[in-house]
């Protein structure tokens, strides 16, 4: 069933449950209204039978008793013993207030006491009553019976009209295809419920638009990325091929392919990591991990760019243990120090240094590459930590990716990170991580000011 149809069955039912509850109402009262009035037409002749007979004190019914349309009258001595009645009295009554059923039929009874003991009882018949009430009802189901037809068509055209502007969102909305993405809903007329759909289906189209952008730049950028080093590898490659080629030759082709495979492989690394979906990429695989082994597997990666640039890498890391995901911040460790050999300039050197502060159970690892480059120059340090962003001092080329996978991993650590110019020259890169970092991933990383 159509929420069309579910509405307008609606909408009837309420109607047809609400007349019924007020029809049933208003049978029982115009009942109980007549009753009353009957009642109280009883009560009133009794008491004239009974003012004329201690007036007059003749005993009996006077002749204007007899002329009383629908109602009777019944005199009884004080032993119960009928006396007088008009002719309409039915046989069988008797000198008690109540309901009596006499041939078919239902008398209502009063009866009112005099002074000399007579019992005068006056009756009606509830067959006009009954009746009232029968013509009653037959007219409140003729209204019913139309007011819950008409409700029901009105409920299918007023539901049919409420749900138009949802007809026309799904007919645009059914037009739109993959090759559509700069095309929006149509906006609405009115801001209401369906105006505000409209504008929040028109929102998640900006939002997956947004995203397809993203991930088509993502690929062609990465592509780009890709294509220098595996040039330069081929170069090397080709090099070594030479027949003519010296042993000199060899070793500097296979040093420079060796520089140029480790390259690649922190890129594809990096571009693994930022194609991860964001819920997976705060996942942390937390354990005990020994701070100069994980640095030393680190150093070990980086040492063939650092040859090449013929850079010094200094350590400054304390022998002991630190609680956190070893292979996420063994990457961020590595893009940092080769972001420093890169970039740092020639013949130069980078400090690798690592602290423990905080007391047991609330620690927390700060982690420092400092190197004798250009710096940061003027660049925004948060700017350098986005994906494909690249320093304006940068001396080489780069794929702008160590930076933005370096802030992944420390705020799916829930630490803080960092970059700053060094006021002797070069640049400081940071990141700091509490201990046990699953526990805090959903953090929002939080810059912390350099010192």
């Amino acid at each position: 069933m159509s929420i069309r149809s579910r509405l307008a069955v609606a909408y009837g039912v309420g109607v047809i449950v609400t007349l019924v509850v007020v029809g049933a109402v208003v049978w029982w009262q115009m009942g109980a209204a007549l009753e009353a009035s009957l009642v109280t037409t009883l009560e009133t002749r009794a008491a004239g039978i009974v003012t004329a007979i201690e007036n007059t004190g003749q005993p009996g019914l006077q002749d204007g008793d007899q002329t009383a349309p629908g109602t009777f009258a019944m005199l009884f001595s004080s032993d119960g013993v009928l006396v007088d009645s008009t002719s309409s009295a039915p046989s069988g009554v008797r000198p008690v207030d109540g309901v009596f059923s006499i041939a078919g039929h239902e008398f209502l009874v009063r009866t009112l006491r005099a002074s000399d003991g007579t019992v005068v009882v006056t009756g009606a018949d509830l067959q006009p009553i009954v009746n009232s009430q029968a013509a009653l009802a037959r007219l409140l189901l003729l209204i019913g019976a139309v007011v819950s037809a008409a409700s029901l068509c009105g409920g299918w055209v007023l539901a049919g009209r409420a749900l138009r502007p949802v007809d026309r969102l799904i007919e645009h909305a059914a037009t739109l295809g993959p090759a559509d993405l700069g095309r929006r809903l149509a906006p609405p007329a009115r801001m209401d419920e369906v105006g505000q759909l409209t504008v929040t289906l028109n929102q998640m189209l900006d939002r997956i638009a947004e995203s397809v952008e993203r991930q088509r730049v993502f690929v062609a950028m990465a592509s780009h990325e890709l294509r220098t080093p595996l040039a330069s590898l081929r170069a090397e490659l080709d090099i070594a091929d030479r027949d003519g080629a010296s042993l000199d030759e060899y070793r500097q082709a296979v040093r420079e392919a060796h520089g140029d495979a480790v390259r690649l492989t922190y890129l594809a690394t990096s571009l693994l990591e930022l194609a991860t979906t964001q819920e997976d990429a705060r996942q942390v695989d937390c354990r005990l991990h020994r701070l100069r082994e994980v640095v030393a597997a680190v150093v070990r990666g980086v040492d063939p760019l650092a040859h090449r640039a013929s850079v010094t890498i200094d350590l400054d890391v304390p022998n002991a243990v630190f609680t956190f995901d070893g292979t996420r911040i063994e990457h961020a460790l590595g893009n940092l120090l080769a972001n420093a050999v890169v970039h740092g300039g020639r013949e130069r050197r980078v400090l690798l240094r690592c602290q423990i502060e905080g007391e047991p159970g609330a620690r927390t690892m700060l982690v420092e590459v400092l190197d004798e480059g250009p710096g940061l120059g003027g660049d925004a340090p948060e700017r350098l930590f986005e994906p494909f962003v690249r320093g304006s001092l940068a001396s080489r080329g780069g794929s702008g990716l160590g930076l933005a996978t370096v802030a992944n991993a420390v705020v799916a650590h829930g630490g803080t990170f960092g970059a700053a110019n060094r006021p002797g020259g070069g640049a400081r890169f940071w990141f700091t991580i509490p201990e046990g970092g699953a526990a805090l991933s959903r953090r929002t990383a939080r810059r912390r000011p350099a010192t």
